[in-house]
């Protein structure tokens, strides 16, 4: 599959490249990473959020590896029917499942002697994760319908944006292919964790956009260029790249400004606050199983209401700096309650 190259974080006009942009800990870590082990045979595994750029940077290691003049083939594995991934994989004959009329070479053998990216890993099914983990093991393969075995060299890469050690305690992911796959990890920051990358983002994706839409590169004013680094980019990258597209279309070559971007970003964080209180219900539900059935009994409720209401009133005089009149205000409470709940609780008058 060939593609353009991956460049580290560089001023090049778009038509040199796909780049990764940012000069911030966490991503010269990635490089470094990159750096290390693109030259060797190991499984690499790929992981961050969705948008983060997780198959640039496999990518970049295919493309500094030795295998950079054979396959590279990237895979989907979300995006394909679960019944057609194994065909899609390791090919099947003529004749394997009804509407084989013809024997299909899968990935693993087109990727012979070069690279497989598995992208959304994750999401592959249990009984085709144990077919993965012997072309891994044994580097050997059947095709769908035939009893002869194929040996194949092929490196993976793989990426996820799934919690693999969530999904193993859960039953939905192998444990034995899950450390196989993990001999080196590169883990991708999301967005809002390396906020000093949006400027140098910002102005990549300015100048790339401008080349693509054939329009000059606009200017971006103060406030707008605030309001992109203070949004939290639930979708990362991919996310910040389609807002920007969106306020160059609509500028029409003029300066961006803060109110060609707000409205969309509000948008946005209102469902993203939506989302996000549905998912911390779900996980207040889940604790509070866990806690019944380890200290349920005699007293319970009266342990567990006390031990929540004691976090609560810490983190509002943690964040008021022990300024009791302002921790009350923000529980709602009279400052008398608070400090009858404080005495109570065994809470110090210092808030510290």
């Amino acid at each position: 599959l060939a593609r353009q190259p991956v460049v580290f974080d560089t001023d090049l006009p778009a038509a040199d490249g796909d780049a990764m942009i940012g000069q911030s800990p966490a991503m010269q870590e990635v490089y470094k990473t990159i750096g290390r082990v693109a030259q060797t045979d190991a499984t690499v595994l790929v992981r961050g959020e969705s948008g983060t750029g997780k198959e640039l940077v496999a990518r970049a290691v295919y493309q500094h590896s030795r295998r950079s003049q054979a396959p590279l083939l990237i895979v989907n594995c979300a995006a394909i029917p679960e019944a057609l991934l194994e065909s899609e994989l390791f090919g099947h004959e003529q004749g394997a499942f009804t509407g084989a009329q013809a024997r299909r070479i899968g990935k693993f053998e087109q990727a012979d002697g070069g690279t497989i990216f598995l992208d959304e890993i994750g999401d592959i099914p249990l009984a085709l994760q144990a077919k993965i983990l012997r072309a891994l093991q044994e580097k050997t393969l059947e095709r769908l319908g035939s009893n002869n075995t194929r040996s194949v060299d092929v490196r993976v890469i793989a990426a996820t944006n799934r919690d693999l050690e969530r999904a193993i305690a859960d039953g939905e992911f192998r444990e034995d292919l899950y450390h196989r796959l993990n001999v080196v990890t590169i883990r991708l920051p999301p967005l809002r964790e390396r906020r000093e990358d949006i400027p140098r983002l910002v102005e990549y994706l300015l100048a790339r956009l401008a080349e693509e839409l054939k329009t000059p590169k606009p200017v971006v004013s103060a406030e707008a260029r605030e309001l992109l680094q203070a949004y939290p980019w639930p979708g990362n990258v991919r996310e910040l790249s389609h807002t920007i597209q969106r306020a160059m279309i609509f500028t029409h070559g003029h300066p961006i400004q803060a109110a060609d971007l707000s409205s969309v970003l509000e948008h946005r964080s209102a469902d993203l606050v939506k989302t996000e209180l549905l998912a911390d219900d779900e996980l207040l539900r889940a604790w509070v199983v866990r806690y019944l059935a380890s200290h349920g009994g005699e007293g319970a409720d009266e342990r567990l209401l006390g031990m929540v209401e004691k976090h609560l009133l810490a983190e509002a005089l943690r964040r008021t700096h022990g300024n009791q009149t302002h921790a009350a205000r923000l529980l709602g409470l009279a400052r008398p309650t608070l400090h009858a709940k404080m005495q109570k609780l065994g809470l110090r008058d210092e808030g510290g």
